[in-house]
């Protein structure tokens, strides 16, 4: 027994932890599966060379770095801001604004170079791909990303003969289109706070236009520039490579450190919260220790209760108080007796209560019957009536306890106890004016027996009502 009890309270105990951790921002409603709060929101900053693709765009293998009468250089940037929230461990969202410069040129059919600039901002959805196919446990340090999402790009470009600079085209001021971009993070946690890294991102619009130059090279396409937005060539892209430094918001930020060569978490200790970009909460909730049967019977055996005094459990007198609280534990059978079980003159304690204001006390008696009856006797009702009398004149309150012997099934049992006490009820509130709410009712069939049901006066001492009167 002391065996079972033990492994009982090691499983509520251990439930109790998992459930419900010794943290003040224990959140039940994160997204993220797992009891412990940890820090999600990040906001990042990037910057770095820009890259166009399309209509005027040399494809040579090496970059043009020169500009002369067939060649055109100019260096384009990139960069912006980017605000990040981790949903769960492997997905996430992030809202990015972003802003650089384009250039490009193509010698072959066009002749032509183009500048210009863009401010574009999109939302995707991320996928942690070092999660997914490495694990939690594998790269601690490392988190790579797969983004993509939906955007809006704002532009406006310009495009030049080669080697004269005559303004050929125009998007004849800012445009803005539609934008699907694409994109792969790698990010290193350089602390608690801060990560570094490298993004790649490339940005499909929904036009052939973002280099001023609409439809190809066919020259009869230039007319419909302004009212179309798609011609006979492929649609644009543009996009670059970044430098990325990540701030991670957050209270008290924590980073996962080794111990005895192995990676620890303390999440328990309340020193801070470590980031759901680089934690799976899984692995936050440590595993439950296996115990053996010593061990359980050892941690029983601690947290066993002291044992009841026996005493509490016994009425030798039948009473209505246990022994532990009577100070006369042999009182003769159906005496009315005090809160401290000692017999009282009830009569004698009906005319003072009544003659004076004294208040209610604690006080016990018995209403028995005859066998499988529930009807009340004159004695019963005299009982009764100096009872109702008292309850009328103070205001007391009463307690009432239905019993029966043994000598029936115990739903008969149930049956027979609650109609003893309904008949004691109704007495009292037809017969003696005795105010309804004023009475509590119990009954309990023959479960609760006062004396040995063996014997004939064994038996009569169980046919009872208790009556309990409160103040």
């Amino acid at each position: 027994m002391s065996i079972l009890l033990g492994a009982a309270g090691i499983s509520s105990s251990l439930a109790q932890e998992i459930a419900q951790p010794n943290s003040p921002d224990y959140n039940p409603k994160a997204l993220y599966e797992g009891p412990y709060k940890l820090n999600t929101w990040s906001v990042s900053a990037h910057f770095g060379p820009g890259q166009y693709y399309g209509d005027l765009r040399e494809y040579d293998f090496f970059p043009v770095t020169k500009s002369n009468i067939d060649s055109h250089s100019e260096v384009s940037v990139q960069g912006g801001i980017t605000l990040h929230k981790q949903l769960s461990y492997l997905f996430g969202a992030k809202a990015d604004l972003s802003f650089g410069g384009l250039n490009g040129m193509k010698r072959r059919l066009y002749n032509s170079y183009f500048t210009g600039s863009y401010t574009d901002f999109s939302i995707s959805g991320t996928v942690n791909l070092k999660g997914l196919l490495m694990g939690a446990n594998k790269m601690k340090r490392w988190k790579i990303d797969l983004s993509l999402g939906a955007g809006q790009v704002w532009y406006n470009s310009k495009a030049y003969r080669l080697g004269t600079g005559e303004l050929l085209r125009s998007t004849e001021g800012t445009r803005n289109d539609w934008i699907i971009p694409l994109g792969m993070t790698f990010n290193y946690e350089l602390s608690p706070r801060f990560d570094i890294g490298l993004d790649f991102r490339a940005n499909r619009v929904n036009s052939d236009y973002l280099d001023a130059t609409y439809g190809g090279a066919d020259p009869s396409e230039a007319a419909n520039a302004t009212t179309s937005r798609k011609g006979t060539s492929a649609v644009d892209v543009y996009g670059g490579a970044s430098v990325v430094l990540t701030y991670k918001f957050g209270k008290k930020p924590l980073r996962v450190k080794k111990e005895n060569g192995k990676w620890a978490y303390h999440p328990e200790d309340g020193n801070g919260y470590y980031n759901l970009r680089y934690t799976d909460p899984k692995v936050l909730v440590k595993p439950p220790k296996i115990l053996t049967l010593e061990e359980m019977d050892s941690v029983a055996k601690a947290n066993r209760p002291e044992d009841i005094d026996p005493r509490l459990l016994l009425d030798s007198d039948g009473d209505g108080v246990s022994d532990f609280f009577d100070k006369e534990p042999n009182s003769p059978a159906g005496s009315i007796v005090d809160g401290s079980g000692r017999v009282i003159d009830f009569d004698a304690y009906v005319k003072n209560a009544l003659s004076t204001q004294l208040g209610c006390t604690e006080v016990f008696a018995n209403i028995q019957f005859k066998t499988d009856k529930s009807l009340l006797d004159d004695e019963g009702k005299e009982i009764l009536r100096n009872v109702a009398q008292v309850m009328n004149k103070n205001g007391c309150r009463l307690q009432l306890a239905g019993h029966a012997d043994r000598r029936a099934s115990d739903r008969y049992n149930l049956g027979l106890s609650k109609r003893r006490v309904e008949a004691v009820k109704d007495f009292l509130i037809k017969e003696a004016g005795v105010n309804a709410g004023k009475i509590m009712v119990d009954y309990f069939g023959s479960f609760k027996p006062i004396a040995d049901g063996s014997s004939r006066e064994g038996l009569q001492k169980n046919r009872r009502v208790e009556l309990r009167l409160l103040p």
